[in-house]
């Protein structure tokens, strides 16, 4: 018998469209015990305006609500997992800056909550939320089913990612050098071409140079776009 963890992932990853793959998603949190379930990925570019995917299975007036009230810009759930791959849980102290989103949701039956965002290499950011109507979520219940649900966090992110790829949108494959990344990373940290050529050993005119191909490898204006770029797609660490 396959273990569990194969069985899942072969049937989520089987899907072949972004609806198809939350569908799966969303029975496997009700496995789990989660009647309502959230996926939203973020493609890293364009910087300014990323490529973004969201769906749940939210009372439809609820969708609406949030989207209206633009509760997604104070989100204290989309703000932390911004910051944190860390797991959290709703509790009445992590919404209290937001108590009227948080007073609504309860209302549209998402009173019990967890959610857990994911980064990959590759700059592409996703979050998976798992909440119910019914029942707190017990320090018991995390400890037993906690496993499963980090799982399908990241099941879902590279199902997800693969459904929403357009090929035609891709970026193509970049490959720098280590002097080009060495340079990128300097630059990152806000050094001169002059301070970077002190610091490398190199003449200022070698730097320019790398600078110059990195900034049209990555299709980026100058070279400050050139190391945000670098570092969204984690071609710079």
């Amino acid at each position: 018998m396959k273990p569990w963890q194969t069985d899942q992932l072969e049937k989520v990853l089987a899907a072949s469209t972004p609806e198809e793959s939350f569908a799966r998603i969303a029975e496997e949190a009700r496995t789990l015990g989660f009647e309502y379930c959230a996926h939203g990925l973020r493609m890293p570019l364009p910087i300014t305006k990323p490529r973004t995917t969201y769906f749940s299975n939210y009372a439809p007036e609820w969708q609406q609500r949030y989207h209206e009230q633009g509760y997604m810009q104070i989100d204290p759930t989309i703000a932390h997992g911004m910051r944190s791959s860390n797991p959290v849980l709703w509790t009445d102290e992590f919404f209290a800056e937001t108590p009227q989103l948080w007073q609504e949701a309860r209302y549209y039956g998402l009173r019990h909550g967890w959610a857990q965002s994911r980064r990959d290499p590759e700059g592409t950011y996703s979050m998976l939320v798992l909440a119910r109507s019914e029942q707190a979520i017990t320090a018991a219940e995390l400890e037993h089913t906690e496993p499963r649900m980090q799982w399908l966090v990241h099941t879902s992110h590279v199902s997800m990612k693969a459904c929403c790829s357009d090929p035609e949108l891709e970026q193509p494959k970049i490959e720098l050098s280590d002097r080009e990344i060495d340079v990128l990373r300097w630059t990152a940290e806000g050094k001169t071409s002059a301070e970077i050529a002190d610091i490398l050993n190199i003449s200022e005119r070698t730097v320019n140079f790398h600078v110059n191909s990195v900034v049209a490898k990555l299709g980026a204006c100058n070279k400050t776009s050139a190391a945000v770029r670098a570092a969204m797609l984690g071609l710079i660490w």
